[in-house]
């Protein structure tokens, strides 16, 4: 069983994907924004990570960021799998260099994307790292 953490600020959101990753027989941990996904990764260790771009006190970009920051010096951290999800454009926006280089991208997914795309890339990311 793999770790999951969905970080997304709509609640609706959250549990659409908790019920689609612990169906899957994943555990499932939960944050509405970056600033509460850095302090449970003081003590959760994700294999696999879920992230909404635009949320309130951390966006997407910014928890990132300083997850790469604590990944140089908590190997747990380091690299840990993630696709970012957004409703905006982002193949054309400043987005893309934002994520897309950060260690540990897999990719992105528009908001209305099929949940088990989702879950497929996720599964796909874990098994690759061994996980």
């Amino acid at each position: 069983m793999s770790k999951i953490l969905i970080i997304d600020d709509e609640p609706s959101i959250r549990e659409l994907y908790r019920f689609i990753f612990s169906d899957a027989g994943h555990e499932v941990l939960l944050a509405e924004h970056g600033l509460a996904a850095l302090e449970l990764l003081k003590t959760q260790t994700p294999d696999f990570m879920l992230v909404d771009v635009s949320m309130p006190e951390l966006p997407g970009d910014e928890f990132i960021k300083r997850l790469a920051k604590l990944g140089l010096t908590d190997p747990r951290l380091d690299r840990i799998p993630f696709c970012v999800m957004t409703g905006e454009n982002f193949m054309e926006s400043a987005l893309n260099s934002a994520f897309a280089n950060r260690p540990g991208f897999v990719c992105y997914f528009p908001k209305m994307t099929v949940p088990e795309a989702i879950l497929a890339k996720a599964e796909e990311a874990i098994a690759s790292r061994g996980g």
